[in-house]
């Protein structure tokens, strides 16, 4: 057997026929009609490896079947009709593997749901529990970024990450917990997005059992998991205000109380918060609580989109054809070209998706190009980008001198009103301050010196 497939579609036509299909080529099928019943698999003891969704079901669609199976292991390859192309892209924004768009051939399938069983068994063989991909980049904007990782890394300090969808902002926050003293304990991510609005607290904070109808165990929460570790909150700007409070109290404490618990507990953890959103914006417009957003810009980075560096892109295919197994192809220079052009509305993951289709249609060793223009032409992203929002912009805020770490400071800027921060803090003991810091005493007076 190639391996365990469920179609979640509520067609039965469809079903049946690409059941069939998929059967006679080697895979174990499974069928579900809708998403409830695509659930009672996938949180089974024999999930699939990968899941064919269709987006467009009744009484629970696709994407509410990607954020209540977010965290298994199940890879799902979405289906997208005439229409639903904004559907798609939040699906992949969910972490799905890939899209097809209907009508469905058996032909193109099958390779690709090998794929994605590939290279999630290579994952689980070949890689740590806290991995991150290499931060691929020969720009001076992603040197920018590495050298912001290697000096905020070490720190104890909330970091920020701004970016558009696909800029790799949990690759940065993997790199800022394995660049940290923390490196050795869990790193633990939440995709807010995902979340269900009334489990925010008992996804964060844990609940004790009987605290609400279905709390048949104790659960320990993301903090209690993260405890001496780091824990990254993507789309940060997704959570309740009511949540957003209890994040700040567990900030500014150190403690955490689980639902239907009378007792708070303390917690170690470092939080790296992530959004394609700005979220002064949302601050100033009543969505987002004015004081967690200071707490989270100790430390804020912009990360570049893909469209503002074109040199990245030649490293960068290298790459991802290798994590794709596919080093013994190459993208001929004309293709490269056409590459370097394009817009990249989807960053990063565009060009994994992008690259993963090629790899299907590929004939002899070179990915030409019309094979690149007929991969773009169809990518989910270039669609939506017709009708989406504009390119994110770095966060507007206060400014920097108004602000110590403004998103919109350079580096040297956020290092410096850091470092003045901290030294206030230590009542201007240098000593103290750069213990604080993690420096010795004779390089913090070197730094203080280039502030006059």
């Amino acid at each position: 057997m190639n391996g365990r497939v469920l179609i979640v579609d509520d067609d039965g036509a469809f079903r049946f026929a690409m059941a069939k299909a998929l059967s006679r080529r080697g895979f174990e099928v499974l069928q579900a009609d809708g998403g409830e019943a695509a659930l009672t698999y996938l949180e089974g003891d024999q999930a699939p490896d990968v899941a064919l969704l269709d987006l467009r079901m009744g009484a629970m669609d696709g994407l509410e079947v990607l954020r209540r199976a977010s965290r298994r292991r199940t890879k799902f390859i979405v289906l997208t009709g005439h229409g639903s192309v904004e559907a798609a892209v939040d699906a992949m924004k969910l972490g799905a593997f890939s899209f097809l768009e209907k009508p469905v051939d058996a032909e193109v399938l099958a390779p690709l749901l090998r794929q994605a069983m590939t290279e999630d068994q290579a994952r689980r063989n070949g890689r740590s529990s806290v991995d991150a991909p290499p931060l691929i980049g020969r720009s001076a904007a992603m040197a920018e970024v590495r050298n912001f990782v290697d000096r905020a890394g070490p720190t104890r300090e909330t970091v920020a990450v701004y970016g558009e969808t696909g800029t790799g902002k949990e690759v940065v926050a993997r790199h800022l917990h394995l660049r940290s003293l923390r490196r050795d304990r869990p790193f633990v991510a939440l995709n807010a997005a995902t979340v269900q609005r009334d489990l925010f607290d008992s996804e964060l904070f844990g609940h004790r059992k009987g605290a609400f109808t279905g709390a048949g165990d104790h659960h320990r929460g993301m903090f209690a998991e993260a405890d001496g570790g780091s824990l990254f909150i993507d789309e940060v700007a997704e959570l309740p205000m009511e949540v957003q409070a209890k994040l700040l109290r567990t900030l500014e404490t150190g403690r955490i109380r689980p639902v239907g618990s009378s007792t708070e507990m303390p917690v170690d953890v470092r939080i790296i918060a992530a959004t394609n959103r700005d979220l002064w914006t949302e601050a100033q417009a009543g969505r987002f609580r004015e004081d967690l957003y200071f707490r989270l810009q100790v430390l804020p980075v912009v990360l570049p989109p893909l469209r503002e560096r074109p040199e990245d892109l030649v490293p960068l295919v290298a790459h991802l054809l290798e994590r794709i197994d596919a080093t013994h192809l190459a993208v001929s220079d004309e293709g490269m070209r056409v590459l370097e052009r394009y817009a990249w509305p989807g960053n990063v993951r565009e060009l994994l998706n992008v690259l993963r289709r090629a790899v299907l249609f590929v004939e002899g060793a070179s990915i030409d190009t019309p094979l690149v223009q007929r991969m773009l032409a169809a990518s989910v992203f270039s669609h939506a980008g017709r009708s989406s929002a504009p390119p994110f912009e770095p966060p507007a805020g206060p400014s920097p001198s108004a602000v110590p770490g403004s998103p919109t400071s350079s580096l040297a800027e956020v290092e410096r009103a850091h470092i003045e921060q901290v030294l206030e803090q230590m009542g201007g003991n240098v000593t103290r301050a750069a213990a604080a810091l993690g420096i010795d005493r004779r390089t913090l007076q070197r730094k203080l010196r280039t502030f006059d």
